[in-house]
C-alpha cells in the first residue's frame, strides 16, 4: 500500500515538475535539468519519509519519473 501511495504522490510531484518547466520556458537547459534532479531528490525523500526502504525508494521514484515521461512524450506526440 505504500508504493501505490507513493505512486500517487510522485505523479502530482511529476505533473508540478511539468507545471514549472512550462513557466520556465526561456532557461538553459543545464538549469532545467538541475531542477530535475532537485524534483528526482525531493520524490525519493518523500518516498522514505512514507516508509520505503532505501532501495525501494530508489526504485519506486525512478519508475514513476519513466512512467510520467513516457506517457508524456506519447500525449505530446498524440497532439501534434
Amino acid at each position: 500500500m505504500k508504493e501505490y501511495v507513493a505512486f500517487l504522490l510522485h505523479m502530482m510531484i511529476w505533473s508540478s515538475f511539468s507545471l514549472i518547466e512550462w513557466l520556465s520556458g526561456r532557461d538553459r537547459p543545464f538549469f532545467k535539468g538541475m531542477m530535475l534532479c532537485v524534483f528526482l531528490y525531493m520524490a525519493f525523500l518523500l518516498a522514505r519519509k512514507l516508509g520505503l526502504r532505501t532501495r525501494k525508494a530508489f526504485w519506486t521514484t525512478a519508475l514513476t519519473a519513466v512512467t510520467y515521461f513516457t506517457c508524456q512524450h506519447f500525449v505530446w506526440e498524440a497532439f501534434r
